[in-house]
C-alpha cells in the first residue's frame, strides 16, 4: 500500500495511557511510519506529517510550539481531529492543513463551515490476538509504577534461563496519588521484558478479586524492594495469606517470621530457580507464618 504521509504528530505518545496516542501508534505502524512527539518533530519538521491530535488535550506551549513550524512556515501535513470545539488554534490549523479528517460524521458536520472539504472517518477496534502461549511457571509481581525496580529481575531472568521450565512473568501495576504512568516507567519495563526474554505481560492495574485469583494462579509472587521486604509490605503479606509463595529480598529489618527457604525465598541467596514442590512448601510454610498478621490482629492491638 502507497503512503502518503512521512510521520504521525501526537501530543501524547505512551498508548498505555492515552486513547489517541493507542490509535496513533497503530495507525503508525500499520502505515509503516513514525509516531513523533511535538518536541520530537519540530527538531527535524518534515513535509506530509498527519497531525493526530484533540486540541482540547494540548497544552498552550504544545499548541504554540506546533504552530510556529506548521502555521508559519511551508511544510505541508494533513490534519486528523479525535474532537472539535473550533477554538482559534484549532481553526488556524484547520485552515492551514492540507487535508482535514474528522474521527467521525458528528465531527466533521461541525467542521463544515471551516472545512467543507473535510473527510469523516472512524477508529479501528483492535486487532485479534492470538491465544495466549502456556508457560511451566507464572510468576506474577504488584507495585506501584513508581517503585518497580529492574535489577533484581535480571537476576531472576538468569536463574529462568538456566532452568529448562518455560516462564512468564504477569506485571500488574497501580498508581500512586499524583503521579502518572511515566515514559521512565515503561523503560524499566522494557528492561525486565529482556531480562525475561520477551515473556513478559503488562496487566495494568486489576481490581482486588482479579487480583486475588491471579495470586492464586501463580507459582510465586515476585516483590523486590529498595533495601529488604518489610511487615508492613502489603502485596507480600497477601500473596503470603494466599498460600502463595514469594520470592523477595531480605536485609537485617526484614521481619523474622520472613525467613529465606522457609516462609519466602530470598533472591540474593538463590543460585537455582526452585522446583514446583519447593514453591509449594514454602508457600504453605508463608501462610502459616503470616497468619498471625490479620486486620482481625491489627484491630485487636490497636484497641489494646
Amino acid at each position: 500500500m502507497s503512503n502518503n504521509y512521512s510521520c504521525i504528530i501526537s501530543f501524547h505518545t505512551n498508548p498505555y495511557t492515552c486513547g489517541v496516542a493507542r490509535f496513533n501508534r497503530a495507525l503508525a505502524d500499520e502505515m509503516g511510519i513514525s509516531l513523533l512527539s511535538i518536541e520530537e518533530f519540530v527538531v527535524k519538521p518534515s513535509a506530509n506529517a498527519l497531525v493526530s491530535v484533540k486540541f482540547d488535550e494540548m497544552s498552550p506551549e504544545a499548541t504554540v510550539l506546533l504552530g510556529s513550524v506548521l502555521l508559519e512556515g511551508a511544510i505541508s501535513f494533513s490534519l486528523l481531529l479525535h474532537d472539535v470545539h473550533k477554538s482559534p488554534e484549532e481553526v488556524a490549523f484547520c485552515q492551514r492543513a492540507g487535508k482535514v479528517f474528522a474521527a467521525n460524521a458528528e465531527l466533521r458536520a461541525k467542521l463544515l463551515d471551516v472545512r467543507p472539504d473535510s473527510v469523516a472517518t472512524f477508529a479501528p477496534g483492535a486487532a485479534e490476538q492470538k491465544p495466549a502461549e502456556t508457560f511451566d511457571l507464572t510468576l506474577i509481581t504488584f507495585g506501584m509504577a513508581h517503585k518497580i525496580r529492574s535489577d533484581r529481575y535480571k537476576k531472576l531472568g538468569q536463574l529462568l534461563r538456566c532452568d529448562a521450565r518455560s516462564a512468564q512473568l504477569e506485571i500488574s501495576t497501580a498508581l500512586h496519588e499524583g503521579t502518572t504512568f511515566s515514559e521512565e516507567f515503561f523503560s524499566v519495563n522494557t528492561e525486565i521484558s529482556e531480562a525475561f526474554q520477551g515473556n513478559v505481560s503488562f496487566l495494568g492495574f486489576l481490581a482486588d478479586g482479579e487480583v486475588s485469583r491471579r495470586i492464586v494462579a501463580a507459582d510465586a509472587l515476585v516483590a523486590f524492594f529498595p533495601k529488604g521486604v518489610r511487615e508492613n509490605n502489603t502485596t507480600v503479606l497477601s500473596a503470603m495469606a494466599h498460600g502463595c509463595c514469594v520470592i523477595t529480598n531480605l536485609d537485617e529489618g526484614s521481619p523474622s517470621w520472613m525467613k529465606h527457604n522457609e516462609s519466602v525465598l530470598d533472591i540474593d541467596q538463590l543460585k537455582v530457580f526452585p522446583s514446583a514442590e519447593e514453591l509449594r512448601r514454602v508457600g504453605t510454610e508463608a501462610r502459616v507464618a503470616v497468619s498471625p498478621y490479620s486486620f482481625k490482629h491489627l484491630a485487636a492491638l490497636l484497641n489494646q
